[in-house]
């Protein structure tokens, strides 16, 4: 039969059978997911939201829940010069 999925961090029991679909997917329960640290594959590390996996606590900043290299990009796109469309900023001509 289908194997039962459990969470992969270490001494972690719970049965996400009935977990939300996310977590069975990822093989994690939502405890660990949002934990600081988590000890999987042997490893101090922690879950990242961007990836959707576990990464070692090098990756992260202080206590951010995505890593460093994920914000970057994500910073990156975001502070990209985007026009500006705000009819706020548009002198009206009409006037005068």
């Amino acid at each position: 039969g289908a194997q039962v999925p459990l969470c992969q961090a270490e001494g972690c029991k719970a049965d996400l059978s009935g977990a939300k679909h996310y977590h069975r997917r990822h093989k994690v329960c939502e405890l660990h997911s949002k934990a600081a640290t988590v000890t999987a594959n042997g490893q101090t590390q922690r879950f990242c939201q961007q990836c959707s996996r576990f990464h070692p606590l090098s990756e992260f900043d202080e206590g951010k829940r995505s890593c460093r290299k994920r914000l970057a990009d994500h910073n990156r796109r975001r502070r990209k010069p985007q026009p500006v469309v705000s009819s706020a900023a548009v002198p009206k001509e009409e006037e005068g």
